[in-house]
């Protein structure tokens, strides 16, 4: 079976510290494995691209046999996976606070570079997901690559806090966003990202999605937290609300990255804007039943988040008006 979907990053294990300094058992993460899994629940045809350590085989390695997905663009130049301890807040809102088992070059030197991009596609590939920061000479190198076979990219923003801590001011940040978005065929952003970048605050829903209207894009992919997400277009914003599909969220971590990967995977395959909020959702759904992705996606599964698609859709089709 041909490849059509690319999930392209840093993968990177981690656990939760709970508010009594206790932690979770170490679980698979990071932003391209958790958008594999959101793309595996829809389809088989789908490859992962990294660089790692050796030790992801027996956990990584092991969920992609399992599910199908090849690991021939899966890079080994370390000795260990990425790892990160994240400590939430207590506000239901995503953010936390990141502490690396590793040093900050150890995650620089893992990432995924064009090269790697390129090594992975043949003809037939449709769309790829990549979490990246907004460095010209990447996107110049992607956008050549993207040119060559006429994949369209989902684009989730390496935010990492205030623009301002990474020498931007917001205004020449938000430039950059835009130079991106001429090589990126969509993007997804969460509110406390966005909120920064525009100096608006997060509940402000209206005044955030005029704001990201505004940008070159077709389709944003905006996130809020546990109360779900908006597919934005130029002249529409799409509301799916966060769908517990197995009982109370047991761990948020990576739904952002999952539902982006879905979003991806739904936009490219040609559904409405609607249907996107609506399947990313459902991935994130999946993800937020346990800690780390979910464990075996069955065609059973499979078909169930199909049949749920369809029944959210309806509900929204009704409630946009749409025909």
């Amino acid at each position: 079976m041909n490849v059509e979907y690319l999930a392209c990053g840093n993968i990177m294990s981690d656990r939760i510290e709970n508010e009594d300094s206790t932690h979770s058992d170490w679980h698979m993460g990071g932003p391209a494995f958790f958008a594999l899994t959101g793309i595996r629940l829809w389809t088989k045809s789908c490859k992962l691209v990294c660089q790692t350590g050796e030790d992801y085989a027996d956990t990584y390695g092991a969920w992609m046999d399992v599910h199908g997905v090849s690991r021939e663009s899966v890079r080994v130049e370390m000795e260990h996976t990425t790892r990160f301890t994240l400590k939430y807040e207590p506000d239901g809102n995503g953010r936390f606070i990141p502490k690396p088992h590793f040093t900050q070059e150890h995650l620089g030197y893992l990432k995924t570079h064009p090269e790697e991009i390129e090594a992975a596609c043949a003809p037939g590939i449709k769309g790829m997901y990549m979490a990246q920061n907004t460095d010209r000479v990447f996107w110049e190198k992607l956008e050549k690559i993207k040119a060559k076979y006429g994949f369209k990219i989902m684009w989730e923003v390496e935010y990492g806090g205030l623009a301002m801590t990474r020498g931007f001011s917001r205004a020449d940040f938000l430039e950059r966003i835009r130079r991106v978005l001429t090589v990126a065929d969509m993007w997804s952003i969460n509110h406390n990202e966005a909120s920064d970048l525009f100096g608006i605050d997060r509940a402000d829903d209206e005044a955030i999605i005029g704001r990201l209207q505004q940008l070159p894009t077709a389709l944003t992919f905006y996130r809020v937290g546990d109360r779900g997400a908006y597919a934005v277009t130029p002249t529409n914003a799409y509301f799916c609300e966060s769908l517990d599909l197995f009982g109370p969220s047991v761990d948020p971590t990576g739904c952002g990255n999952n539902s982006t990967g879905a979003a991806m995977y739904a936009a490219v395959s040609g559904e409405h804007p609607a249907m996107v909020a609506v399947m990313a959702n459902i991935s994130a759904g999946f993800n937020a039943a346990q800690h780390g992705p979910y464990r075996l996606y069955t065609q059973e599964s499979m078909d169930h988040a199909r049949a749920l698609a369809a029944e959210y859709f309806a509900r929204m089709k009704k409630e946009h008006k749409i025909e």
